[in-house]
């Protein structure tokens, strides 16, 4: 009997303990990496993770590199998010089981079923999937037997305007508007160490920006930084007794630069109406009534799923999160409040949607939700794959807690 297929699309930090978890099964898999294995964490590589490295690998990764001989940091260790790629997830990359399903720079469009429309009810699981695949200017069709959607949400950032829309003029700005961590932001000799810079955002990733600032500054750079929020409160919040020291360390150094920065304006509650590009610069409407110029916008607003790919699949999202429906219902029945430390799986039926053997897993599986931790992923990981079983002739492994 041929080795049952499983497609991981997404070779980030769940995608490949799906992949090493699907191997160890004795399926025979294949992973679909549009950029290079872990491009999300690449993006904002010089920033360091609230969470300690035994949180952000599991067990069995550790456990799988360490008979390779590699030499991994301790579990309490604070890693940078490039120091995660290239100490972690790299080097799953290399192991002999999956070294050759690693496809990267090879994006899936679509997902469907073969020989079935999206409305067909009957003998779904009976029929295998068909990926869409894009690779080297070529496009041709792939075949699975399960599907692992781990492609996260970063590389679809939120708009700036009212309401979630577009602010008028956006889609027109190019690259004077930065939606995902810009690296040249920590140069003193940079873009963004002189002229004026309209941040916008109220969330971690603002506050780690108003550091990188403070830290350009003092090399005597010149520039304005104009940042508004959606939120009317004045701070970033302190969680007394922080479970995550980086996290309550990084709202207390922001609060203190917020309040006292001289080259920082605030206009907290506000949003962007309209952008026009005036010769270098971008007029800036704002839902106050106000208006200012300025030289760059860097927009850390939040990320949403792309749906798109899985059109044609009977997948059940949230009308509310984006997320996979039941588990966007059980997140919201276990009351776990807005702290991602609060977070915890919810089991193997929180993943299961009318689509079967196709699955969403990551922070992808809990949409605009912003409280994912890496931890509740592995689980997630162990939960689906409990569920695929294993591959003919492969004993499912004991699971590790």
């Amino acid at each position: 009997m041929p080795a049952r297929r499983v497609a991981i699309i997404g070779a980030g930090p769940i995608g490949l303990e799906a992949a090493l978890e699907a191997a160890r099964r004795g399926f025979e898999v294949r992973v679909y990496e549009a950029g290079q294995a872990g491009e999300h964490l690449r993006r904002f590589a010089a920033i360091p993770l609230f969470t300690p490295f035994g949180m952000n690998s599991s067990l069995e990764g550790r456990e799988r590199l360490r008979s390779e001989g590699a030499a991994l940091p301790s579990d309490s260790t604070i890693l940078t998010a490039g120091d995660l790629v290239e100490r972690y997830l790299v080097p799953l990359t290399r192991l002999p089981e999956l070294a050759a399903s690693i496809r990267e720079q090879e994006r899936v469009t679509h997902v469907g079923r073969e020989g079935l429309g999206k409305a067909a009810g009957d003998g779904r699981g009976g029929r295998g999937f068909l990926l869409r695949v894009e690779a080297d200017g070529a496009t041709r069709f792939d075949r699975t037997d399960f599907v692992v959607d781990a492609t996260g949400v970063y590389g679809n950032p939120n708009a700036t305007g009212p309401g979630g829309l577009p602010a008028l003029g956006e889609d027109r700005l190019g690259d004077a508007i930065a939606r995902h961590w810009d690296v040249r932001i920590h140069s003193a000799n940079g873009p963004y160490a002189r002229g004026t810079t309209l941040l916008i955002g109220d969330g971690h990733s603002a506050a780690t920006a108003l550091l990188a600032f403070d830290q350009v500054a003092r090399a005597d750079a010149s520039f304005r930084v104009h940042w508004i929020s959606r939120m009317r409160r004045v701070a970033f919040p302190e969680i007394d007794g922080d479970s995550l020291p980086a996290r309550l360390d990084l709202a207390r150094r922001a609060n203190e630069i917020a309040s006292s920065a001289p080259w920082l304006t605030r206009d907290p509650g506000v949003h962007v109406v309209a952008y026009e590009r005036r010769g270098d610069r971008v007029r800036v409407a704002l839902t106050d009534g106000s208006s200012l110029d300025v030289d760059r916008v860097l927009a850390l607003v939040g990320y949403r799923p792309d749906v798109a790919m899985t059109r044609e699949l009977q997948v059940h999202y949230c009308y509310a999160s984006e997320g996979t429906m039941k588990l966007a219902a059980a997140i919201l029945g276990a009351g776990a409040g807005g702290d991602c430390t609060a977070q915890v799986a919810h089991g193997p039926e929180s993943l299961q949607n009318p689509e079967p053997d196709f699955f969403v897993l990551g922070a992808k599986s809990y949409g605009r939700n912003p409280q994912f931790l890496l931890s509740i992923g592995h689980q997630q990981v162990r939960d689906a794959f409990g569920l695929m079983g294993s591959g003919p002739g492969i004993a499912a492994p004991a699971l590790s807690p």
